[in-house]
């Protein structure tokens, strides 16, 4: 096979990605700011454009958006943050008494299963599973657990990301213009074009999970402080953080609400089951395909393959960002594909 001036130009272009993805590699960990920002400007680009459809200088639109959040922000936290603040103090309260509750439960169902007529080599290959099962979820709860107390650990980072993302957005056109300036013209358009793909699905898996995360977060505490279950916004704010994670998210966060509930009554258990089970429908069915739509483009079974392989190579952030990192890629080699052919 006889190498062209498109077969060089690939090449290139592909050694260039892989220099520059292994030198952010190597930088990773003072990465996160400027990261945080990318995403808010990312975020709340559309809402300065639209403001200035309206009159107002960039500058303004994005000074008048931030007074909004830091508004929202304030006036969302001193209703919601002594309820937050609340919960977790009872939690830490309660937390021997239903780990006692949970301890007698765990014993009861084991006399009952241990007095069962299964034959015993599938009662220790049960066993065997549950155990490994109990090793995985408190491996995941630990890793959980230590990255959010890394990102606590990381505050100046985070009170640097306003500033950041200010610059992001007020010069958010030059940067567009700088980056399409390096591009060489012959193929200018099939960046432009890229890009193009590349900002839908990133509205889809960025701006629809985080919005479809919030609903589900809201209507988990509403449910659950409608039947009364305890620590109600917590769990709800834990279940809409979870449900980021596409498809397991909605799964692993129904899990405190109903053991929760089973320590309390089997009845209180079903009902917490059945108000999963129809939020996670509505997700499915309405919420999701209205906000999300076809936007990122791949398949179920693509989705958990990269879930899991994004969780096995970088655990939780793994799970979070291997699907985007999926639907980035298949736009990436698709419009590379055609600059070959």
């Amino acid at each position: 096979m006889q190498l062209t001036k498109k077969h060089v130009r690939f090449i290139i272009i592909c050694l260039f990605v892989f220099i520059t993805v292994y030198f952010f590699w190597l930088v990773r960990s003072g990465l996160y700011p400027f990261i945080i920002a990318f995403l808010l400007a990312y975020l709340l680009n559309p809402a300065v454009c639209y403001l200035e459809t309206k009159g107002l200088s960039r500058t303004l639109a994005i000074l008048v958006l931030y007074i909004a959040l830091f508004v929202i922000i304030v006036v969302g936290g001193t209703h919601l943050v002594p309820i937050f603040i609340r919960d977790l103090e009872s939690f830490s309260k309660e937390l021997p008494h239903i780990l006692e509750k949970g301890e007698e439960l765990f014993y009861l169902i084991q006399i009952r299963y241990q007095n069962s007529v299964l034959p015993y080599s599938i009662r220790i290959a049960i066993d065997n599973s549950i155990l490994s099962l109990q090793q995985s979820v408190q491996a995941f709860v630990g890793e959980l657990v230590n990255g959010i107390m890394g990102l606590i650990t990381h505050f100046i980072g985070f009170a640097i990301t306003p500033i950041l993302s200010f610059y992001l957005l007020h010069d958010w056109q030059a940067i567009k213009e700088g980056l399409h300036s390096l591009i060489p013209c012959r193929l200018r358009q099939d960046f432009a074009l890229a890009l193009k793909d590349i900002d839908k699905v990133l509205s889809g898996v960025i701006r629809g999970q985080i919005t479809i995360a919030i609903i589900v977060g809201m209507l988990v505490s509403s449910g659950l402080y409608f039947f009364n279950v305890p620590f109600a916004l917590l769990i709800g704010i834990s279940a809409g953080l979870l449900d980021i994670i596409p498809y397991f998210g909605a799964f692993i966060g129904a899990a405190p609400a109903i053991t929760l509930a089973l320590l309390d009554s089997p009845l209180l258990a079903v009902k917490v089951i059945v108000l999963f089970f129809v939020i996670h429908q509505l997700e499915g069915s309405i919420i999701g395909p209205k906000i999300l739509g076809e936007n990122v483009g791949l398949h179920p079974l693509t989705v958990i393959f990269f879930l899991f392989a994004g969780g096995e190579l970088f655990g939780v952030a793994g799970m979070l960002l291997g699907v985007p990192a999926a639907a980035i890629g298949k736009v990436v080699i698709k419009h590379s594909i055609k600059l070959l052919i």
